[in-house]
Formats: structure tokens, sequence, C-alpha cells
């Protein structure tokens, strides 16, 4: 019997943000990453997919990666700034 992959995306995503994890952390950091990589990731693909110079498909692929980390880091400054600053 074959599993989708969808089911098995799902099944990951819901572990990782379990209420159970949660509830055992003072910060709910496992959230917030998520969050982050689903902001870097919707940016990236957007970026990548609005960049004209980038002709191919393994160029856009490339470029996606690209920004979803500079996205990525981008954001992880912004939140270590603000954690640094109301603590």
């Amino acid at each position: 019997m074959k599993v989708p992959l969808a089911k098995i995306i799902l099944v990951i995503f819901l572990l990782m943000i379990s209420p159970w994890a949660q509830a055992a952390e003072l910060i709910a950091w496992k959230s917030y990453l998520v969050s982050i990589m689903v902001i870097a990731a919707i940016g990236g693909y957007t970026l990548s997919m609005r960049n004209k110079k980038a002709e191919g498909r393994m160029a856009k692929i490339i470029l996606g990666g690209l920004y979803f980390w500079v996205i990525t880091f981008a954001e992880l400054i912004v939140l270590a700034t603000i954690y640094h600053f109301t603590n």
C-alpha cells in the first residue's frame, strides 16, 4: 500500500507543531521557525518566478533556493534583534 506524499508531509508538519511539544517550552520557537520557513518559501518562489533574467527552469530553482536562504536569514536577524531588546 503506497502512502501519498501529501499525507506524509502533512504528518511531518503536524508533528512539528504539536501542542504537547509547544506546551513543554517557554518560547514557542517551533512555530516561529515554521512560519519563517513558509514565508521564505513563498517569497523565494515568487521572486524566482518573477525574475526575467533567469530563463531556464534550473536557474529559477537555484534562484529560489538562494532567495529562500536570504529571506530566512533576514527574518532570523530581525527575530534575534527583537528577542535581544525585549529580554
